[in-house]
C-alpha cells in the first residue's frame, strides 16, 4: 500500500503553496509582528510573540518574488518547526488538508530553485509546490538560523 502524506494547503495572492503537516505545529490568526534589523528584512518579516516565546517570521512573499503587503486582518499565520527551531509564516488564507500519495508527487530540478528540488504534487485543478519550512528561505536567512541555534 502506497504512503500517504498529509499537506497544509495555503496561499500567498493567487499562488497555492503546500508545507508538510508533520513539521506544523499550529495556524493562528495573524498577529502583530515586531520588526527585525534591516538586513534581515528580505529574509524575515521580525518577531512574533506566541505564548510569551518570540518565533522569526520568515519573508515567504519575498522568496517567490512576490510584492510586500501590510498584514490584513484575514491573514493566517502558520507556525512550524524546522529542526528545532520554530519558524513563523504569514500567508493570506489557509485553504485545506490535502492527503495524498507519495507516489503523486513529482521530484523536478530547477535553475529558479538555485541547487534545490521542486516537489510538486500534480492535481486535477493544477499544480501544487510543496517546500518546508526552511525552504521558504535563502542560504543568508538559513546561515543566520544557524548562528542563531
Amino acid at each position: 500500500m502506497a504512503k500517504s502524506v498529509s499537506l497544509l494547503l495555503f496561499f500567498l495572492d493567487d499562488n497555492r503553496y503546500a508545507i508538510p503537516l508533520t513539521s506544523v505545529e499550529r495556524v493562528y490568526p495573524a498577529v502583530e509582528i515586531t520588526s527585525c534589523e534591516a538586513d534581515l528584512a528580505s529574509e524575515f518579516l521580525g518577531f512574533v510573540n506566541v505564548h510569551g516565546e518570540l518565533i522569526p517570521v520568515v519573508n515567504a512573499r519575498a522568496r517567490f518574488g512576490l510584492p510586500n503587503k501590510a498584514v490584513a486582518v484575514t491573514d493566517m499565520m502558520i507556525v512550524a518547526l524546522d529542526g528545532d527551531q520554530k519558524l513563523a509564516m504569514m500567508v493570506d488564507r489557509v485553504a485545506d488538508v490535502l492527503e495524498y500519495s507519495a507516489e503523486q508527487m513529482i521530484i523536478a530540478e530547477s535553475l529558479l530553485y538555485a541547487k534545490t528540488q521542486v516537489n510538486v504534487i500534480n492535481l486535477a485543478d493544477g499544480m501544487i509546490v510543496i517546500k518546508e519550512m526552511r525552504d521558504y528561505l535563502t542560504e543568508t536567512g538559513r546561515q543566520w538560523l544557524e548562528r542563531k541555534a
